[in-house]
């Protein structure tokens, strides 16, 4: 905290409201107050590494999660380009004017993502030091120049413009806002849980105190043009050359000490998220060797440089409390849902009046927010990189492997077999579960192969314990070659290309989407038992999990009986996972010389304009399925006032209903929607779901789920 901010955004408070400066960083105090009690109920639950990141993680749905993570990381590295930044503006004005504008601070940053590269303990040592030594410069100073404060003079130099003083009360914000910073390295702290909240409280009220005196030393200073350097130049003023030169000495320290706690509070962040599954897990590999995140520390290093050159001072100050105040309205916010979402875990430090306090903590944060709206540069250079963020995590997402936010190492193939040669066109992917059910669901995914030219891919997957290596399976795969066997046989009847598979790893829907995407499968066809009792799940939790990320159309069939099946009936509005399985089902009636019909219900009180519609909807749904072949299907319009109860008693005279997922849903606990998961369950007889695979929706999919149970 006790920092470039205090060194240069002290004089350019003064600037735009005289002495009226000690307001606005009062004002900034009693703000980021609001939001530091919340930090200390979220330390003290969770002391770990990570802050404000962590606490949304653990509040909401990962992708809001997600954006808290990217505004601090944004924070964090903006911030401390504003420091270094600052380093080489007083650099260039007291020490040397160097031709290269920004020497002196990159040469910092270099030498300081380096030092934390080597170790935490080493760099923390460093940041006791100067952090003592930077106070007592700071106390100097003000011994030197308080004497010489006049009360009238203050009265004089005080501004009434409220709005200014707000405006300026937000530039300064960033000043505190190393609260954050405290609370990131909660899991390199002993008894974080006692230490983190007295640490936050202690530092606000010193540096509160300290930069309330150093305001009034400045105003008394009486300088003719007050810039970021005016702190260096009050200084010179009551201490003479070499107390000027020591202050500037202070202030380059500060710059130093609070860039080097940025680097280690954003890397610790950029490590939280890459353990979590919001960036890539490489981004937080620790050296075995240093015991630091190498990667995540040049990121931050390289995003701090770009940000340094990229903004003049003043810019990056609002800049960086833009992103940071959206953070800590999103983290108060946290707070608030937290404590309803989880009203019985164990709170050592409780903020009392909650949401009273929360609330005026988003209230206050909005407050400064609002005074740094009419900077165009800032606001809009924080938008689009707010914006480049989301668009980027959606292209990582989307072209990134599936599997990756899934638990467990991954699997590897330990029993293959294949019949038939040449590379199919279209590829049926059959993970067996039931033994019971292996012929049903061959017969399924074979028939729709064939009619493409395709083949099939039968997967077993054989999971071992988590502290046991893949490698060390052969028990396990000998456990499953029976019914790897029986399947390739009755694969082999319908003179298809056929390959069989057993997998072994420690995750089955890992496993089930390493397969679907190493050999390229089209559709994946899955036993289901219509129901399911875990908590938060609709279709259990492997189907669920690969209905979310699978990249290709699902078939899950709940199969009653062993009769073939042969008469199906499909209800349909027209929408794409409907239009996807009458194609499906159609190969199937095809194959089997069965029968389709299709469906709509209407209100026994609908408008003939709504019949109408239905009846054309179910006239152009004939159409699409009979142009692909010779096939006669019939339509029929249901009248009942509930959708799925008429569907049930309709369903009665065939073997199987065929139900698409909800055009809308891309939330995975209604994935498939009301009705068709009412029909999935209440139906006695065999039902047949199918989900289209529409890339764009599938990705959003992905991220509003990704790593839910974390």
């Amino acid at each position: 905290m006790v920092a470039a901010g205090i060194f240069t955004l002290s004089g350019l408070a003064v600037r735009n409201v005289g002495s009226a400066a000690i307001v606005s960083f009062l004002l900034a105090a009693v703000v980021a107050t609001f939001t530091a009690l919340t930090y200390c109920e979220f330390v003290s639950i969770y002391p770990e590494s990570g802050e404000g990141y962590l606490y949304a993680r653990r509040t909401f749905r990962p992708l809001t999660a997600y954006f808290v993570g990217w505004m601090l990381f944004l924070g964090y590295t903006s911030s401390c380009a504003f420091y270094i930044a600052s380093l080489s503006s007083y650099f260039n004005e007291f020490i040397w004017n160097s031709p290269l504008k920004h020497l002196a601070g990159v040469a910092a940053l270099v030498a300081l993502t380096l030092l934390n590269v080597k170790g935490t303990k080493e760099s923390g040592r460093f940041q006791v030091l100067v952090t003592l030594a930077k106070v007592l410069v700071l106390l100097w100073f003000i011994t030197g120049g308080l004497g010489k404060v006049r009360g009238d003079e203050l009265v004089e130099r005080f501004s009434h413009d409220v709005v200014k003083i707000g405006e300026t009360g937000a530039m300064v914000f960033i000043t505190f806002f190393g609260f954050s910073a405290i609370a990131a390295s909660a899991g390199e702290v002993i008894n974080p849980v006692k230490t983190i909240p007295r640490a936050i409280f202690l530092s606000m009220g010193i540096v509160t105190v300290l930069y309330t005196l150093v305001v009034l030393v400045i105003v008394a200073a009486g300088l003719s043009d007050y810039t970021e350097a005016a702190m260096g130049n009050a200084a010179r003023l009551f201490l003479g050359p070499i107390g000027g030169m020591v202050i500037v000495a202070g202030a380059l320290l500060s710059m130093i000490s609070a860039s080097n706690a940025s680097i280690m509070a954003g890397s610790r962040v950029t490590l939280s998220m890459s353990r979590l599954g919001h960036f890539p897990s490489g981004f937080g590999a620790v050296n075995p060797q240093t015991r630091t995140p190498i990667v995540s520390l040049l990121l931050v290093g390289g995003t701090i440089l770009l940000f340094a050159i990229s903004l003049p001072l003043e810019d990056l100050a609002h800049f960086a409390d833009i992103v940071l105040l959206l953070a800590l309205i999103l983290v108060n916010v946290a707070l608030i849902v937290h404590r309803r979402r989880f009203p019985d875990i164990e709170r050592p430090f409780r903020v009392p009046w909650v949401p009273l306090l929360p609330g005026l903590g988003i209230l206050a944060n909005l407050f400064l927010l609002f005074q740094i709206a009419h900077h165009p540069a800032p606001l809009a250079m924080a938008s689009c990189c707010l914006l480049l963020g989301i668009l980027g995590f959606f292209a990582w997402q989307g072209f990134g492997a599936t599997e990756v936010p899934l638990p467990g190492a991954p699997s590897r193939v330990a029993l293959e077999r294949s019949a038939a040669g040449g590379k199919p066109s279209f590829r049926v992917l059959v993970p067996l579960a039931n033994p019971d059910n292996v012929r049903q669901l061959i017969d399924l995914a074979a028939t729709i192969a064939a009619e493409r030219q395709g083949g099939i891919v039968v997967l077993r997957v054989a999971i071992v314990p988590e502290q046991l290596p893949p490698t060390r399976e052969e028990a396990f795969v000998e456990r499953e070659r029976s019914i790897l066997e029986l399947a390739h046989s009755i694969a082999l009847e319908f003179d298809i290309p056929v390959t069989s598979l057993v997998r072994v790893g420690h995750n089955v829907a890992r496993a089930i989407l390493e397969t679907a995407s190493e050999r390229d499968c089209d559709l994946i066809v899955m036993g289901w038992k219509g129901h399911t009792t875990t908590a938060q799940r609709i279709l259990g939790e492997v189907v669920d999990t690969v209905a979310i990320h699978a990249r290709s159309d699902m078939m899950l069939v709940k199969q009653v009986g062993e009769e073939p099946l042969r008469s199906f009936l499909l209800p349909t509005a027209g929408g794409e996972h409907a239009r996807c399985a009458e194609q499906y089902i159609a190969s199937l009636v095809r194959g089997h010389g069965g029968s389709l019909t299709v469906c709509g219900v209407v209100p026994p009180d609908a408008a003939d304009e709504d019949v109408k519609m239905f009846g054309k909807r179910l006239k152009e749904a004939q159409a699409r399925v009979v142009q692909n072949g010779d096939l006669h299907v019939d339509s029929k319009l249901i009248r009942h006032e509930s959708v799925s109860v008429g569907i049930i008693n309709e369903a009665k005279n065939y073997d199987a209903v065929v139900v698409g997922a909800a055009g809308q849903s891309i939330y995975p606990q209604i994935l498939f929607g009301s009705i068709p998961e009412a029909v999935a369950k209440r139906y006695n007889h065999s039902v047949i779901l199918i989900k289209h695979h529409h890339p764009l929706k599938a990705l959003v999919g992905r991220v509003i789920a990704d790593g839910e149970a974390m």
